[in-house]
């Protein structure tokens, strides 16, 4: 994890991860930008009361924040989507044989 200064210089940052961490499985997602900061409201559909949903997060971050967690999930998402395309190449060359 990085955050930029006002050098431009990277500074790099060890992550801790508590092995308690709670997942949070959410099925709505809203994005929100204002001058200077983007909102995330993170929620799930009623399952009982059909057409309700209730945000269970919401996370501020601050606009240069925002922008890279854009750059950072478009990298992930690239290389999963190339990891499941050669995956699935493999598994057709191995159906031809």
């Amino acid at each position: 994890m990085s955050e930029e200064n006002n050098n431009n210089t990277e500074q790099q940052y060890q992550v801790h991860v508590s092995p308690d961490l709670d997942y949070s499985y959410r099925d709505v997602a809203n994005i929100f930008a204002g001058a200077g900061d983007v909102v995330f409201e993170f929620g799930n559909m009623h399952r009982s009361m059909p057409g309700n949903i209730t945000i269970g997060n919401r996370v501020v971050l601050s606009m240069a924040n925002a922008i890279d967690l854009q750059q950072k999930l478009g990298q992930v998402l690239e290389e999963a989507q190339r990891k499941i395309q050669e995956q699935f190449q493999q598994q057709q060359q191995q159906q031809n044989k």
